[in-house]
């Protein structure tokens, strides 16, 4: 077995130079990436241990705190004068 293979087979290749390497997983196999958009924003220190805080203490995600969050706030939010166009 080559010393590339053994690399490829992870921590079984290692362990068992003779085991088939494992494949590599597709991108395309993670349900969530056709779901879901990555952003990044910039919140103050503050705020952050908050979320941190309330994911820890909810036994929930980070991820899972922030989009409840918007998602009320999106619910809640009333425009000042019209309705919002469309985007």
């Amino acid at each position: 077995m080559k010393k590339n293979d053994i690399i490829t087979g992870g921590l079984n290749g290692l362990l068992n130079p003779n085991a088939e390497p494992v494949p590599a997983q597709d991108e395309t196999d993670n349900k969530t990436a056709a779901t879901t958009t990555v952003v990044c924003y910039r919140v103050p220190p503050e705020v952050a241990d908050k979320i941190r805080y309330i994911a820890y203490f909810d036994r929930k995600k980070i991820n899972a705190v922030v989009t409840e969050a918007l998602a009320a706030y999106i619910e809640a939010w009333q425009p000042a004068k019209e309705k919002p166009r469309k985007l």
